[in-house]
This record gives structure tokens, C-alpha cells and sequence, in this order.
């Protein structure tokens, strides 16, 4: 082969893989957006409004594990004190591992004991909780099932404080998202969940312990994670409810059974943050339907929404569907901003928001037969 042939191949070889790589740098991010998750149970929603993101089979029902814990500390900061004391029953004492050693007898504050809950994951200190509460254990599950309802959980069921393995004990990666946003509504939670590490006061040691956080590797390693838990049981895997917070915009990543659960979660993170814009997607101003209007001086009323909604959305984020509800059948008068109907609307089936939809101006009642007759009479003098 020529010299001079053999070089322009070279070259050309050469111009082949400078444009792959330039290619593969220009390329817009969205092309490769969807992260590739270990988890097949995950979800990110945004921390403000509830929306959902991104997600992967997020309604599915999962044990999961001391992720447990957030609600049983949502019910301890409501229903008492943290400066108030409880007493370690011989059932507490006998709770299987994880615990801090918590024996019969031993009194510790509330606080001390949402503490150790929710950085070392103690399930001792998750029993003592649910005692104090409310009497007995079962009964404090009770209490967390219907609280989980409450707050927009409704597939969620518990049978324990600490997230032990138990039948009918479960939750969804949405729900989980859900509870640790309110968790993340109550500032001592919210303190608690964001330490790495912090001082203990043990009531069998006379100096406090220094316990850490079972989330540290996140919660160090992130820029801008500030929680929230934890869990593992062979039956549930590895799970993780993390939340992370940068320029005001705060994301909540959900991720059950996972063989890297810290890895994942920051893949659903970062997709959050770098991989989505803020975009209109119902405007006030736009006419949604035209409804005729018995007994009117106007043949029809423009109905919209009473108010814009934005969410947060991306090239791999979920589809959305806009479920109406509309009285169709209306009658004069009509005031501007009447509430006809309302537009609810979804993202990958679940619902995001309630938007009102009203009259866009007054309508007025058709005259009577008389007034007419005046009226016509005074335009034609």
C-alpha cells in the first residue's frame, strides 16, 4: 500500500474518532436522562408540592423495614414532649437487634429517644416511643397506619414502630416519599435526620455515647442531602428514603430493595436537579371549554382554571393525564370566578393537584319579557 495512502487512511481513522468523542460531548444530557437504577421499586418527588418525578413501580406494596421509624417519630413530636420521660418496659427491653441496650426500668427523654431512633436506627428506642404514646405497641401501629392515611399515604400499613419484619406490614416508594415529607415538616425531625453524628445520653452510661448516622455515606457525601432514613431486613432489602435541598429546591428519592440503595438515590437526585425545568401545564388564561347557559343574555361561558400550574418535568418524567369534573348544565345568572367544575391532574396515576374551573366573566339572567320590550323601545327613539 502507498505511503501517502496508507496516512490518509490513518488520518481519516483519526477524524472517525475525534468526531465520535465530540459527538458523545455535545450531545444533549436528556439522551441518557433516565438513570439506570438498581432498584425496581423506586421513585424522586419534588419536596414542596408532593409531584412526582421519575418512578418505577412506586405503588407497589414492599415491606420497609426502619424507613418504619419516620412515622413513628411523626406521632412522638405530636402527641408528646420532648422533654417529657419515658420508662423502658421489659417488652422494649426484650426487642430484637438493632437496639441501643436499653433495659427494664430505665428512664430516658422523648427526645433522647427520637434521637437515637432516627440516626442509629435503635429499634428499642422505637418501642419505648410507641409505649409512651400510646399505651402498648399494637395500638401505636394503629395510630401510625391512620396517620399515614391522613397525610396522603393510603397504601401504607403498619404493625410495629420499628419496621421488624411483620405480617401486613408495608408501604409503597410514593408513600414513603410522602411520610418523609411530612417528617421533614417537624423541625426536630428534620434536625435529626440531617446529623451525622452527634452525642447520645445513654441512661445505663454516665457519659453520653457518640452514635452515628446509618445514612452518613449520603448525608457526607452529597452536596446538599439532609436525610432522611434508612432500612434493612432480608425481606425488604436495602431501602433508603433521602432527601437532598440545593438553591431552595428540595427533592425526596425513594428507593426499596436496592443492592446500592446511596447509588441509586443519587442517580434519582441528580435527575431531579439537572434533568428538569419548571413548566407551565395548566394556564389561566386559556378558555378550557365553551358551555351554553340557560337563561342568558350570552349564547356561552369560557370556562378555565382559576390559576396556573407548574411542574416539574423532563424528557423520561411521567405522562400526564387531566381528569375533569364539570357541571355542564348551567343556569343564568353566572358571577366571574364561579367554581363550575374542577380539573384534577395526574402524573404516572398519581393525583398532583386540584385546579378549580370557573366562569372567566359574569353572565347575566335573560331579561324579562317587559324589560326587553323597554329596552328595544329606548334604542330605536
Amino acid at each position: 500500500m502507498p505511503a501517502e495512502m496508507h496516512n490518509n487512511m490513518i488520518k481519516h481513522k483519526v477524524n472517525l474518532i475525534i468526531a465520535i468523542i465530540c459527538l458523545a460531548v455535545l450531545l444533549p444530557a436528556s439522551a441518557q436522562a433516565a438513570p439506570r437504577l438498581n432498584s425496581q421499586y423506586y421513585c424522586v418527588v419534588d419536596r414542596e408540592t408532593g409531584q412526582p418525578i421519575l418512578g418505577k413501580n412506586a405503588a407497589v406494596k414492599r415491606p420497609m423495614a426502619s424507613t418504619t421509624k419516620m412515622m413513628t417519630a411523626i406521632l412522638a413530636v405530636e402527641y408528646a414532649g420532648l422533654e417529657e420521660t419515658a420508662l423502658v418496659s421489659s417488652n422494649a427491653d426484650r426487642t430484637p437487634e438493632y437496639t441501643i441496650g436499653l433495659r427494664t426500668g430505665q428512664q430516658i427523654q422523648v427526645g433522647e429517644l427520637l434521637k437515637v431512633a432516627l440516626i442509629r436506627s435503635a429499634n428499642d428506642a422505637a418501642v419505648v416511643l410507641a409505649e409512651y404514646v400510646a399505651g402498648d405497641e399494637q395500638f401505636f401501629a394503629y395510630l401510625m397506619s391512620k396517620k399515614a392515611y391522613l397525610i396522603g399515604a393510603p397504601n401504607t400499613r403498619f404493625q410495629n414502630a420499628s419496621g421488624l419484619p411483620a405480617d401486613n406490614h408495608y408501604s409503597t416508594a410514593y408513600d414513603l416519599a410522602q411520610i418523609g415529607r411530612y417528617a421533614l415538616s417537624k423541625p426536630y425531625i428534620e434536625e435529626m435526620v440531617a446529623t451525622s453524628s452527634t452525642g447520645f445520653k445513654h441512661p445505663g452510661y454516665q457519659q453520653p455515647l457518640t452514635i452515628s448516622n446509618t445514612n452518613a455515606g449520603l448525608l457526607n457525601g452529597y452536596p446538599g442531602a439532609d436525610g432522611i432514613k434508612t432500612g434493612t431486613t432480608d425481606a425488604a432489602g436495602k431501602c433508603l428514603v433521602a432527601s437532598a435541598t440545593r438553591k431552595d429546591r428540595g427533592l425526596i428519592a425513594v428507593v426499596l430493595k436496592s443492592g446500592d440503595r446511596q447509588g441509586d438515590c443519587i442517580k434519582l437526585l441528580n435527575y431531579g436537579f439537572l434533568e428538569t425545568t419548571r413548566q407551565k401545564v395548566v394556564d389561566h388564561e386559556e378558555v378550557f371549554k365553551s358551555l351554553v347557559v340557560n337563561n342568558s343574555e350570552e349564547i356561552s361561558a369560557d370556562i378555565v382554571p382559576a390559576e396556573d400550574l407548574w411542574l416539574w418535568l423532563g424528557d423520561k418524567t411521567g405522562s400526564i393525564e387531566k381528569r375533569v369534573r364539570l357541571n355542564y348544565n348551567l343556569d343564568a345568572p353566572l358571577k366571574q370566578g364561579q367554581v363550575l367544575g374542577e380539573m384534577d391532574i395526574y402524573m404516572d396515576g398519581f393525583m398532583v393537584r386540584s385546579v378549580a374551573l370557573v366562569s372567566q366573566k359574569d353572565i347575566s339572567k335573560k331579561a324579562w319579557f317587559l324589560q326587553r320590550i323597554i329596552k328595544h323601545i329606548i334604542r330605536h327613539e
